[in-house]
């Protein structure tokens, strides 16, 4: 019999290689079927956070919201116009208000409800249609990938060194499993794979911006699973879902992407422009 935490390792691997070819394949292919793309994963981590943080039952009317504001958001990040994008944010604001104060009516006052909704449309459509824009940026396509290699060279890195090395508890209140010695490993991952693709393939970028992207976008991206754990704790479960076996949900999986990709595309757009 095959030991458990091994079979989980290669669970792990598996799930990330079958992904592998359909990723590059998506985001070599027009910037309509990537945005297209995005806009299903966004919807189905909207799906995800809607069970957190309202339940399987109930709540019809803040999860209708949510997913509507997503499509808006990823769809004002398609036509690429921050004065669209910041209207439609608006609107979303607006009418959460509004419908909160229509519940208010038939239900008790608690404005943690209306609160769940604002996290929920800034944490996951806002941030991920940062992928969107940064498809559409020049050299898209390297910057996309990059944004993908610097998340998972860093998962990667700090999984392995936290199980091997890891003694110092980073955040135990929110992440029992995470170290200082797996955060470390996970900077040094991040940089590194950054460094890595920047001299094999996206020699456009100067070595300077690659370290300082690889060393930001793994801050980043320890911070957005650091989040991610807490929702995931707040809510009382282990993972968000089980769509990838060894990964957990897709709110798993973009725990760090949903932090790095706006940092990485700000600073495309105003530091390298």
């Amino acid at each position: 019999m095959s030991h458990p935490l091994l079979s989980h390792h290669l669970q792990r691997w598996i799930t990330g290689l079958y992904c592998i070819p359909l990723l590059l394949f998506v985001i070599y292919s027009a910037a309509w079927l990537f945005s297209l793309f995005i806009l299903i994963i966004i919807q189905i981590a909207v799906w995800e956070y809607n069970r957190l943080v309202f339940g399987k039952d109930g709540y019809t009317w803040e999860k209708g919201e949510l997913y509507i504001f997503a499509a808006a958001l990823a769809f004002s990040a398609y036509l690429g116009d921050f004065s669209i994008m910041t209207l439609v944010m608006i609107f979303c604001l607006l009418l959460s208000a509004f419908v909160f104060l229509l519940q208010v009516r038939l239900q008790e006052m608690d404005m943690a409800r209306m609160g769940k909704v604002v996290l929920g449309f800034m944490y996951i459509p806002l941030l991920m249609s940062a992928f969107i824009m940064l498809r559409q940026a020049p050299q898209g396509v390297k910057w996309v990938i990059l944004t993908l290699i610097l998340a998972f060279c860093g998962d990667i890195f700090g999984y392995y060194t936290g199980k091997i090395a890891g003694k110092r508890k980073l955040y135990a209140r929110v992440s029992p499993g995470k170290t200082v010695e797996g955060t470390i490993g996970l900077l040094f991952g991040s940089i590194l794979g950054g460094v890595i693709f920047q001299q094999f393939f996206f020699r456009e970028l100067l070595l300077g911006d690659a370290l300082i992207l690889g060393a930001f976008g793994g801050m980043l991206g320890q911070l957005g699973d650091l989040f991610e754990s807490a929702l995931k704790r707040s809510a009382g479960v282990k993972d968000a879902g089980s769509m990838f076996p060894g990964h957990g949900g897709i709110l798993d999986r973009l725990d760090s992407l949903s932090f790095i990709a706006p940092f990485i595309y700000y600073y495309e757009r105003f530091i390298l422009r």
